[in-house]
């Protein structure tokens, strides 16, 4: 059985990109639980957060919880990022959030030692947990672990390998817990706070800004803002534990690790907004020299419209079937779904159908006008790259329309 470790997200593999978004962290490993222990007082916990790698399901980084007894000779590390690629049906559970992840254990030089190889830095935060506040978080993790526990259904924003060391922390430091500093000074979307670790996979972004809906748009409350391993990461430096009458800051050392080389992605040669650009001017230019070449431009609009209109159906699908809250209410769905419509009527040749084609044609174009003058209006952030698609789909329709028009006049006469 191969078993991957996944950093957060929406995606799984770059070349894979179709299925979605998906997810995210990196390194292999075995899971291994053993009997509950009495840990010493020498007994550390920490925070570990590690950098994005250079595979795409490691560009939002990961976050791991480490308990360290020297006494009882136990250095592990608690993850919540591990899934098992050989699972039936693999695609299709991740693409509809059924998908189950699992707590995996493993010793932490190993852990270490994989992610420094992967060219991952490595941030340890050591934790004021009092004894018996380490002793149930080890308890809690330990049963977390066995086999009838361990598995969840991943979600992109609220409930992945971050947020589930989050709920585990705070549920041995409860209310004591206290951050320093705002979580989200800059009322942030959860979009937002994506969308910087996506620079350079520009047609990732994109597609991922395409899928998500307006839930991705929501400010999320402080108790939902520690969803990324640097956000969490960042929430603890700051953090403080009340206990009676003292406050201690809640991380009491940090050490970071180096690699002997950093991880890099390379950003694509050519970004969607460029490309679509390029289609826009070529297509006018071509329909300029190439204007009485019927049968060309019969195919490239069948291209054009079906592509956009499976792009809808992939829209639909996921706003109807999948579990990801983040995937309804999709606005992207009224420029591409009405495009599988305008497909289906080119295929048809009966006079009553062919008037039916010119009405679908021409209330698209009406459609891809108002969601343009409708654009700052939109409760939802929409890829600026799709501008020059909408122009494209706008000038094709009414073209064919026109087109279709004259074509009947000459049929008549």
């Amino acid at each position: 059985m191969l078993v991957l470790t996944v950093d957060q997200c929406f995606i799984y593999k770059y070349k894979k990109f179709c299925i979605l978004l998906a997810v995210f962290f990196g390194g292999l490993t075995v899971p291994l639980w053993a009997q509950q222990a009495q840990l010493s007082d020498k007994t550390q916990v920490s925070l570990i957060t590690a950098s994005p790698g250079n595979e795409l399901y490691t560009i939002f980084g990961h976050t791991a919880l480490r308990i360290s007894d020297p006494v009882n000779n136990i250095n592990r590390t608690y993850n919540y990022g591990t899934f098992d690629f050989d699972t039936d049906g693999f695609y299709w559970k991740f693409a509809l959030g059924n998908l189950q992840y699992f707590l995996s254990v493993n010793q932490f030089e190993n852990a270490k030692e994989g992610y420094l190889k992967a060219g991952r830095a490595i941030t340890e935060q050591k934790l004021n947990l009092s004894p018996q506040q380490t002793q149930q978080l080890f308890r809690y993790l330990e049963n977390n672990a066995k086999p009838e526990n361990r598995y969840y259904s991943y979600e992109f924003f609220y409930d992945n390998c971050t947020t589930r060391v989050y709920d585990a922390l705070n549920t041995v430091i409860g209310d004591s817990l206290r951050f320093q500093k705002p979580l989200n000074p800059a009322k942030n979307s959860f979009r937002q706070f994506i969308n910087p670790y996506l620079k350079s996979v520009s047609w990732v972004k994109f597609g991922i800004n395409l899928l998500l809906g307006t839930p991705a748009d929501r400010n999320p409350p402080e108790s939902e803002t520690l969803f990324l391993p640097d956000l969490l990461k960042e929430g603890f430096s700051h953090a403080r534990i009340q206990q009676a009458d003292t406050s201690l800051a809640l991380v009491s050392e940090q050490r970071f690790y180096a690699p002997q080389k950093r991880s890099v992605i390379s950003p694509a040669s050519v970004s969607p907004t460029l490309s679509f650009w390029f289609l826009l001017i070529t297509s006018l230019l071509a329909g300029f020299f190439y204007r009485t070449s019927h049968t060309f431009w019969f195919w490239f609009d069948r291209l054009l419209f079906g592509i956009i209109g499976l792009i809808g159906v992939l829209i639909i699908f996921l706003w109807l079937f999948s579990s990801y809250p983040s995937t309804k209410w999709n606005w992207n769905i009224l420029w591409s779904a009405p495009a599988l419509t305008a497909f289906i009527f080119s295929f048809t040749d009966s006079k009553r159908l062919s008037g039916s084609y010119r009405v679908c044609l021409v209330l698209y174009a009406a459609i891809l006008l108002l969601f343009l003058l409708s654009w700052s209006f939109i409760p939802q952030q929409i890829p600026s790259a799709i501008l020059p698609l909408l122009f494209l789909l706008g000038f094709r329709s009414i073209k064919k329309q026109s087109e279709s028009v004259n074509q009947e006049r000459v049929n008549v006469l």
